[in-house]
């Protein structure tokens, strides 16, 4: 009699298992056209009631099924073609992560904020929404990379957003200067050496971090074809490393070679056509070098850099260098500003200072046994700190080394008020009477000097005169934005009217050891659980997650053949079942009719 009811009880399982069966075939066949969903399978399991011993194998027993749903979340569906052109579909193991909001910021002036919870999806079905997050149809937003201020990536995952960027200037490979640096004396025998100083370019380095060079030009006094010429850092920052180069001209006033006196060796080539241009080194933090050609013209040429003749006029100065008598640094009578702009800078074209240092040995008394005559560069550098009253900051620089250990050290920075006529009015909160001399002191080498300021002032026009733009750079500085796109490294690029493409960020994606032991939730999106291990996130290709295909979708990977067998079966399995049910009321009716 226990048999018809152990019957029973496993039919009534076999019921719910096929059931359940059902279920995940249903939920395939529903989602066979959702991108990135997975299909389930369904596996069953025997329960066994009591215990095997002796001989009561022979003795039935109460078994019963259990369904057991089995996730494919490792399938990888078939990457279909998208009419979105920020669809992605990932070739490999690897999973997008993606946020969700919280709702918090919806009052808060359009400021989406987002739960810490990360979710892990296929579904790249990505499109830009009004506040420029990258979000799919389920509602989950693309996490990544973003980059900073300084357009290098952060390490921090957080929402992709591609709204409002901003242009980027592009770094600095070439300057270009198109001047007349001189003039062609009447008598090559009987001259006086003139000079010639740029007005600084802005230059800009690969992250855009903006810098000022000028180049600064010193006749020979022996050759008036011969020019020593250098660049100099115009911020006063040290960043330029030194340099020196000899310009020759030819009798025309064309360029004819160029030298490397550090080396001695010619720059280039000294044919008739040929480019003319010197390679300028700069240095920045964490040991970022770059390097800057300068252009200036062809050899034999007549346009770009030249000398003129005695009747024609050469490009005005824009930084006239310090002098020196004895001990006394003094400025050349001097415009620095205007009295109507705020936020100005200026910097002197350097003067070289020949100094004598001692230098030791390393023996038991250290005793100097030695000494070292160097050409030190001296500049001064002027930064306005605010416009009313016309406050500025002034100091001397070494332009080619602004580091602690550098040869030039003033005794302090000093404040400067000007009138507004332009004079100076007070130095260091001292009055300064007019024709009053305005002078500080400075070390070279440990040689005290004065530096007298009395020269500087300012102009009351619009601007300092003279041409300011005969040296200019390649770099880009402006740019509308026009939209985004994916790239198939996972870069999200901004693209600008004027061509240009610079990165936003990077798509993140995510592997996992067990990805078969997530826990899915609503909208073909996973949670990270002690079963399937914790994620390793990084860019795409990390961590065996894979590659991208912009422009397509992963495709569901629904069996629609094979699960329309598969309800077949079950379909049978659960009639099956029921048939086992009805035959076991018949039994037990038959039992109980027995007894009347």
């Amino acid at each position: 009699m226990s048999g018809v009811f152990n019957a029973l009880t496993t039919a009534v399982s076999g019921i719910n298992a096929q059931s359940d069966a059902f279920t995940n075939l249903s939920n395939n066949i529903a989602n066979s056209q959702t991108v990135g969903y997975k299909a389930d399978t369904t596996s069953f399991a025997d329960f066994v009631a009591g215990s095997i011993t002796g001989n009561s194998a022979s003795q039935a027993q109460s078994n019963t099924v259990q369904a057991i749903t089995v996730q494919h979340v490792d399938n990888a569906g078939t990457a279909t073609n998208s009419t979105n052109g920020m669809a992605l579909d990932i070739s490999g193991k690897g999973m997008f992560v993606t946020s969700k909001p919280t709702g918090a910021g919806a009052a808060n002036a359009g400021v989406t904020n987002f739960s810490e919870q990360k979710f892990y999806t296929r579904n790249g079905d990505f499109q830009q929404d009004k506040k420029g997050y990258l979000v799919n149809p389920a509602g989950y937003y693309l996490d990544g990379y973003m980059t900073d201020s300084t357009g290098s990536l952060t390490n921090v995952i957080s929402p992709l957003n591609v709204s409002n960027v901003g242009f980027k200037p592009t770094a600095t490979t070439t300057m270009t200067l198109n001047a007349a640096v001189g003039k062609l004396p009447a008598d090559p025998a009987n001259y006086t050496p003139q000079s010639y100083t740029t007005a600084a370019t802005t230059t800009y380095d690969a992250s855009s971090n903006p810098h000022k060079i000028a180049i600064q030009w010193q006749q020979s006094d022996t050759n008036p074809l011969v020019w020593n010429v250098s660049a100099y850092d115009a911020d006063g920052t040290g960043t330029i490393a030194p340099n020196n180069y000899q310009v020759t001209f030819d009798h025309s006033g064309s360029l004819a070679s160029i030298t490397d006196m550090q080396t001695g060796k010619e720059v280039g080539s000294s044919t008739v056509g040929s480019k003319a241009e010197i390679p300028i080194t700069a240095h920045y933090g964490n040991n970022v070098e770059q390097t800057i050609n300068l252009a200036l013209g062809t050899i034999g040429g007549t346009s770009g850099t030249t000398m003129v003749t005695t009747n024609n006029s050469a490009s005005t100065n824009q930084a006239n260098p310090l002098s020196l008598s004895g001990t006394t640094l003094s400025m050349s009578p001097t415009t620095i500003g205007t009295t109507t702009d705020s936020m100005q800078s200026y910097m002197s074209s350097p003067l070289m200072v020949a100094s004598t240092a001692a230098s030791t040995t390393g023996g038991t008394n250290g005793q100097t046994n030695a000494s070292t005559t160097t050409q030190v560069p001296v500049a001064v550098k002027w930064t306005q700190t605010s416009a009313s009253p016309q406050t500025w900051s002034v100091q001397a620089v070494d332009p080619y080394d602004a580091t602690t250990t550098s040869p030039v050290k003033m005794d302090q920075a000093h404040s400067v008020i000007f009138n507004k006529d332009g004079s100076i009015q007070s130095f260091d909160g001292q009055a300064v009477s007019k024709g009053s001399p305005v002078t500080t002191s400075l070390s070279i080498n440990g040689t005290n000097y004065t530096l007298d300021l009395s020269n500087a002032s300012l102009t009351t026009g619009t601007s300092l005169g003279g041409d300011a733009t005969t040296l200019t750079n390649d770099s880009i500085t402006s740019g509308t934005y026009t939209g985004a796109e994916i790239e198939s490294d996972g870069s999200v690029m901004a693209q600008f009217d004027n061509g240009y493409t610079q990165l936003i960020g990077k798509v993140a994606l995510t592997n996992f050891n067990n990805v078969n032991g997530l826990q899915a939730v609503d909208g073909q999106a996973y949670l990270a659980t002690s079963r399937s291990g914790t994620p390793q996130t990084g860019l795409v290709g990390e961590n065996g997650t894979g590659s991208l295909a912009v422009g397509f979708v992963e495709a569901s990977t629904t069996n629609l053949t094979g699960d329309l067998s598969a309800l077949i079966v079950a379909q049978e399995a659960y009639s099956a079942n029921t048939k086992i049910v009805t035959t076991a009321d018949t039994l037990l009716q038959q039992t109980i009719a027995m007894k009347q």
